[in-house]
């Protein structure tokens, strides 16, 4: 797609992601470019803190994205940075120099919120994932390895060895919250000035994982992110604990990262992670490893770490079958 001077582009969305949805809702919202990539463009609100995603069809798993009906490279719009949108009457408008962009948000369908089920044991189809997992972290070379995570006593270098350590340091916090070793009652013995209770060694934890990692979303965040989705499914009383250990370290990752982290804390998922989910708690083990490989195609190792963070949580939450 090319754009030329005075051009005007009109695009249909064909889905709004749950987390989203105040995209459709507030007409006469003042919004601004946050950032442009080939495959997607980030919106901010001028008056609050959220973004919004426009992305391809592809786009319609995540829940913070409106997902387009064709596939755009938005660079190709020749917006910038800062530039101007508007949302009225179901219409999305965005001004550049030479070009304005209408999305028709009327005919899009309103992704649903899917929650996750509820996990009680690891199941059977949880280790096959975890196999299957390593080989793709190993074809993908990433810095986070699930395998790396069952070698206790096994130092690794580099940036490897920090998303390593921190990712067990917060296995074992929040194994110890849940289970601690000779004390009777609640374990969370540090209250907040709000009144939720959060545990120092957790959030000590939490810090060493937010904004750790390159690129836009750190490989800290993505695990932080299964993690939160394992609590989520399998420990819930430890969600508001672990949530206020994230909210109050998230001024260390990017703001992008941090849209992200935030939807898992307010419990908004991608859709082949509650795929994964519901076959682990249905324990269906071709469905379970299709939904990871679909995780493995979500950007260059995030869907991954990720799972990384959700199959690992798991472990560290609750009990094997």
């Amino acid at each position: 797609m090319t754009c030329s001077e005075g051009l005007l582009l009109r695009l249909e969305a064909r889905t709004l992601g749950p987390a989203a949805a105040w995209a459709p809702a507030v007409p006469g919202t003042s919004l601004r470019v946050h950032s442009i990539f080939a495959g997607t463009l980030n919106l901010e609100a001028e008056a609050g803190d959220s973004l919004v995603t426009l992305m391809g069809p592809s786009g319609s798993i995540y829940p913070h994205t409106v997902a387009l009906a064709q596939p755009v490279d938005f660079r190709a719009w020749r917006l910038r940075p800062g530039c101007h949108a508007l949302l009225q009457a179901g219409i999305l408008s965005l001004h550049g120099e030479d070009v304005t962009v209408e999305v028709d948000l009327g005919g899009a369908e309103q992704a649903a919120l899917r929650p996750l089920p509820r996990l009680v044991q690891l199941g059977t189809a949880h280790p096959f994932c975890v196999v299957r997992l390593a080989e793709l972290q190993g074809r993908q070379g990433c810095e986070l390895r699930m395998d790396s995570q069952h070698r206790p006593g096994v130092e690794t270098a580099g940036m490897s060895g920090r998303l390593r350590r921190a990712a067990l340091d917060l296995g074992q916090a929040a194994h110890e919250i849940l289970h601690p070793p000779g004390r009777v009652g609640d374990p969370l013995d540090r209250t907040l000035p709000d009144g939720v209770a959060v545990h120092p060694t957790l959030a000590r934890a939490v810090a060493a994982l937010v904004g750790l990692g390159p690129g836009l979303t750190p490989a800290g965040d993505d695990f932080l992110c299964g993690f939160l989705a394992a609590a989520h499914a399998g420990a819930p009383d430890l969600v508001p604990a672990l949530a206020a250990a994230v909210e109050a370290n998230l001024h260390r990752t990017c703001r992008i990262s941090g849209l992200l982290v935030r939807c898992a804390v307010r419990g908004f998922w991608p859709s082949p992670l509650v795929d994964l989910a519901q076959a682990l708690a249905a324990k269906q083990v071709p469905e379970a490893l299709v939904a990871l490989v679909e995780m493995g195609e979500m950007g260059h190792s995030s869907g991954l770490d990720l799972a990384t963070g959700f199959l690992f949580g798991l472990e560290a939450l609750l009990l094997e079958a």
